[in-house]
């Protein structure tokens, strides 16, 4: 019998391959991960499935590029998740209007800042309950990090010291919390 005598092929990326038959060239990258597709209904679900599109990529976020680099653990990872989600259900729909020729619209006026909704009132507690862990002089680079536009590639060792610390803060005032979550 003979043996083969030869290179042995590299198996292929199995993310980079669906990225390449999803995304142009341009956009492939080293920081996406395969997730389940997100379907918001049963035609789009019964679509889905029937074509075979059940996985699609997507791109790490800030938190879980810190995780990665093995600034912050797990816990502090899901800690920083639940804090983004609670502000992002609480305030990100502040200021979406329309106003159809003024007749109707669900805008908001600009004294009215309620919540609309009871999820919405309960995000928004949350939010502020996780935050009160947080230390005064540490928000406003953890917000940067977490919730807002700090490219995190530009953090000093001192910045990242300070976010892992926040975080496992952050992660005792929130963690029985997130036991029920997952």
């Amino acid at each position: 019998m003979g043996s083969r005598t030869g290179k042995r092929k590299l198996k292929a990326d199995p993310v980079a391959k669906l990225a390449r038959s999803i995304l142009p060239e341009a956009q492939v990258r080293s920081d996406l991960v395969i997730r389940d597709v997100a379907n918001h209904s049963i035609a789009e679900q019964r679509d889905s499935m029937s074509l075979g599109q059940t996985k699609t990529v997507r791109r790490l976020t800030r938190v879980e590029l810190l995780h990665r680099a093995g600034i912050i653990d797990h816990d502090q990872l899901r800690a920083c998740e639940y804090y983004l989600d609670a502000y992002e259900l609480g305030y990100q729909t502040i200021g979406c209007t329309a106003n159809y020729m003024g007749a109707g619209g669900g805008g908001f006026g600009s004294s009215d800042l309620l919540a609309r909704y009871k999820a919405q009132a309960e995000a928004r507690e949350n939010y502020l309950y996780a935050r009160q862990a947080i230390p005064k002089h540490m928000r406003l680079g953890f917000d940067r990090i977490v919730l807002g536009p700090l490219d995190i590639r530009l953090l000093t060792n001192r910045e990242r010291t300070e976010f892992s610390l926040a975080a496992f803060l952050l992660h005792g005032q929130i963690g029985h919390m997130l036991a029920i979550a997952a």
